[in-house]
């Protein structure tokens, strides 16, 4: 489960506490350690969706809409927000759904936040953390479109909150972690998003980007995403890695890669089940593909 920010610059009502949050991460942690097996997704599962309702429930008290796949909570002045943003979640539903090859179980939980404040506050961030969406424990945050797009044409902010809002990448940060029981690096994740996020919505946090002019992370070194210190370096290199991926092997190879970390493989084992022997013989093909020497 992730809750690193992806782009930009978040609720009045009550913030998830430090100690909530640990409590849940804590019975998560402890359901899939105690779940072998056959029983580990769907106890992981179950323990996401335990986070999910709680949050629901915390949030009584705000309006909703729902959808058939999707229920939207959010505040009275963002009613017409809250229907923008349950109509990009259908619409990145179908797209991810597919492109994953799994369906999450129940309707997932979008909410949305008024301010960048109330966002940021949410997940403990500093005030210096500018996102417009985060995936955690079962359920997406996202920032609400009339606090970043500003005042516009509706049907403007519709096409802007889908090419530039959060509900693709996040929803795949969803999807991956419902299929594979939360067992995946957390930088495949990140390429996985940007990749379908970029494929389908036409532009993504760090495309431009030149990893040409940069000293580059080993795939070890992404093991430990959240610490790095270049967070945009970081998210290139992933969206680029997952980019060779498809390119030399096409796009089945993701899917090969997810079914095997689903089967509960180790990312090495699921990289030898797709045919590449290691993480250090993918490290040095895809520098190779971008014309880099071996070697970071």
């Amino acid at each position: 489960m992730t809750t690193e920010p992806i782009l930009l610059p978040p609720g009045r009502g009550r913030p998830i506490s430090r100690s909530y949050k640990v409590a849940i991460t804590l019975a998560v942690a402890f359901a899939v350690f105690m779940a072998s097996g056959s029983m580990r997704p769907f106890v992981y599962q179950e323990a996401c969706q335990l986070a999910r309702w709680q949050l629901q429930r915390q949030l009584n008290d705000w309006p909703s809409i729902e959808s058939e796949h999707f229920i939207v909570k959010y505040q009275p002045t963002d009613e017409n927000a809250a229907a923008i943003v349950l109509k990009a979640a259908e619409k990145a539903y179908s797209i991810v759904t597919q492109e994953v090859d799994f369906v999450p179980p129940g309707k997932t939980l979008v909410v949305v936040h008024p301010t960048a404040e109330e966002l940021n506050s949410a997940f403990g961030w500093s005030s210096q953390e500018s996102a417009v969406g985060a995936y955690w424990g079962g359920a997406i945050r996202v920032l609400s479109p009339s606090a970043w797009i500003g005042d516009t044409s509706l049907e403007l902010v519709k096409e802007i909150f889908w090419a530039a809002g959060p509900m693709v990448h996040e929803f795949t940060h969803l999807v991956l972690d419902y299929k594979t029981a939360g067992n995946y690096p957390r930088w495949f994740s990140e390429g996985l998003a940007q990749y379908l996020e970029l494929k389908h919505c036409g532009t993504t946090l760090s495309s431009g980007f030149d990893l040409h002019l940069k000293q580059l992370y080993s795939i070890q070194e992404l093991g430990n995403f959240s610490q790095l210190d270049d967070e945009l370096l970081a998210y290139e290199q992933a969206l680029s890695i997952v980019q060779y991926l498809t390119d030399i092997y096409g796009p089945q190879i993701i899917e090969q890669i997810v079914n095997s970390l689903a089967q509960g493989q180790s990312f090495p084992r699921a990289l030898k089940t797709a045919g590449i022997k290691s993480p250090a013989a993918l490290e040095e093909a895809w520098l190779q593909w971008l014309q880099l020497p071996a070697g970071i």
